[in-house]
């Protein structure tokens, strides 16, 4: 019986870090990344006020489709800080901006309650079914 072919390659921590060092690619990679916790976020806070999207949206004064779009993260753009606010309002929550040297960056860049922003979203989804 012929052996399978063992596979070398590289990690995807190590090609992310290498592009890391290029500035256009840390601050693009970066932008996806807050809009991604921030989708998460938003959805898991909604979640867990028990909330439709429909609800949210009639609460902060927005359509159900922009919800969904801020929720799925599928806009190259962080919503805007207004917009946040408006949400963080309407879910009975305090949005706090906070800044703090490259080199203490933790691995996530948003938070519910003091947890990452995926943490929360996983909670809110189990908390759901």
């Amino acid at each position: 019986m012929a052996r399978a072919k063992r596979v070398v390659g590289v990690s995807h921590g190590a090609v992310v870090s290498r592009q890391m060092k290029d500035p256009e690619f840390r601050y693009h990679y970066e932008q996806r990344k807050l809009v991604h916790e921030v989708a998460l976020a938003v959805r898991a806070m909604r979640k867990q006020a028990r909330k439709t999207q429909a609800q949210l949206a009639a609460m902060v004064g927005v359509s159900q489709p922009m919800i969904a779009k801020i929720e799925k993260g599928i806009d190259q753009r962080t919503p805007r800080f207004e917009m946040l606010g408006k949400i963080s309002i309407a879910l009975g929550k305090q949005m706090r901006l906070s800044f703090m040297d490259r080199d203490e960056e933790p691995s996530h860049l948003v938070e519910v309650n003091g947890r990452p922003a995926a943490d929360a979203e996983a909670r809110a989804s189990a908390r759901a079914t």
